[in-house]
């Protein structure tokens, strides 16, 4: 009996855990768009008239590598919360707990 209280409690916890990261995932993700999608455009469009054509390359280049710094940065994120996600529910399944709604 023990036992199984350890389970549950383990269960327990570890749904608050993925619930948790789970719900800082989805707080930060608008930070990280926004890191992408702002900087880049929002400097060529302050310096257009001031720079060279060259130059838009570089600022292509750049974005594209903050876009794929987001993609590699979003899906560690993602594949965190899935990883305490898939833990939370071998926990539940072994202590026969059903996940609360």
């Amino acid at each position: 009996m023990d036992d199984i209280e350890g389970l549950r409690r383990r269960a327990t916890s570890l749904r608050a855990e993925a619930d948790a990261l789970t719900d800082r995932y989805r707080r930060t993700t608008w930070i990280r768009f926004t890191l992408v999608f702002f900087p880049v455009p929002f400097v060529v469009v302050l310096l257009r008239l001031h720079i060279e054509a060259w130059t838009y390359f570089v600022f292509g280049g750049a974005y594209l590598l903050f876009s794929a710094l987001l993609y590699v940065w979003d899906s560690r994120a993602s594949a965190r919360c899935d990883a305490a996600e898939r833990a939370a529910e071998a926990a539940e399944q072994a202590a026969g707990v059903s996940r609360p709604s």
